[in-house]
C-alpha cells in the first residue's frame, strides 16, 4: 500500500515545523499510517490494519465500551502494533493532527498541544473507570466509540512503540472534523 498524498503532505508540514526528527501518526478510519524520515527516495512508512472506525465497529457495541470489549480491543491493537516495533526504533517524538487526539489534550487539561505517555495513560484510566461504572470519570472526555478507539490505539501505540510524548499539530488545511 503506498503512502497517500494527504498523509505525505501532513508529514512534510509537521517535519518542517518541528525542525527535528519525528514520527507522523495518521489515524484513519480503517488504516493507521506511521511516517518517518527515510533515505533519498523519500520518507519511510508503515501501514497497519488499525483504524478508529474499524476498531470501534469491531469491538465496541456502544459509545461507552464495556471492560471486556476494551480488553479484546487491546489484544487486537497490540497484535497489529507488533508489526511496527522494529520499524519505530529510535524515534521518541510522535506527532499527529487528528482532531480526537486534540480533544484528549483538552480532556487532560493540557494547555499546550503535547501529551506525555503518562497523561495518555491517565486519560485512558478515566475511560476504564467509566466502563467500570464511574460516570464522573468520563467528564470532559470526548464521547463516542471512535473517541474510545482513538484513545485506546494511541495508548497502546505509545506504550509498545516507546513514544514518550505526542505533539498535536494544528489541523491540516481542508481537514474535516471527525
Amino acid at each position: 500500500m503506498s503512502l497517500p498524498c494527504a498523509v505525505q503532505n501532513a508529514f512534510d508540514r509537521a517535519t518542517k515545523a518541528a525542525g527535528a526528527p519525528l514520527v507522523w501518526l495518521h489515524l484513519g478510519a480503517d488504516t493507521l499510517w506511521l511516517v518517518r524520515e527515510g533515505d533519498e527516495s523519500g520518507p519511510a512508512s508503515v501501514a497497519l490494519d488499525l483504524g478508529t472506525d474499524s476498531t470501534a465497529r469491531l469491538f465496541f457495541r456502544s459509545d461507552l465500551p464495556r471492560p471486556v470489549e476494551l480488553e479484546r480491543a487491546i489484544d487486537h491493537v497490540e497484535d497489529e502494533l507488533m508489526r511496527a516495533v522494529a520499524w519505530s526504533a529510535g524515534h521518541a517524538t510522535l506527532a499527529t493532527d487528528h482532531p480526537l487526539v486534540r480533544g484528549l489534550t483538552q480532556a487532560h487539561g493540557s494547555t499546550g498541544a503535547l501529551l506525555t505517555r503518562d497523561a495518555v495513560e491517565a486519560v485512558f484510566q478515566r475511560l476504564a473507570s467509566g466502563a467500570l461504572g464511574d460516570p464522573s470519570a468520563l467528564k470532559g472526555l470526548p464521547a463516542g466509540r471512535e473517541a474510545a478507539a482513538t484513545l485506546l490505539i494511541l495508548r497502546e501505540l505509545m506504550h509498545h512503540l516507546s513514544f514518550s510524548q505526542v505533539v498535536v499539530a494544528p489541523p491540516s488545511p481542508g481537514a474535516s472534523p471527525p
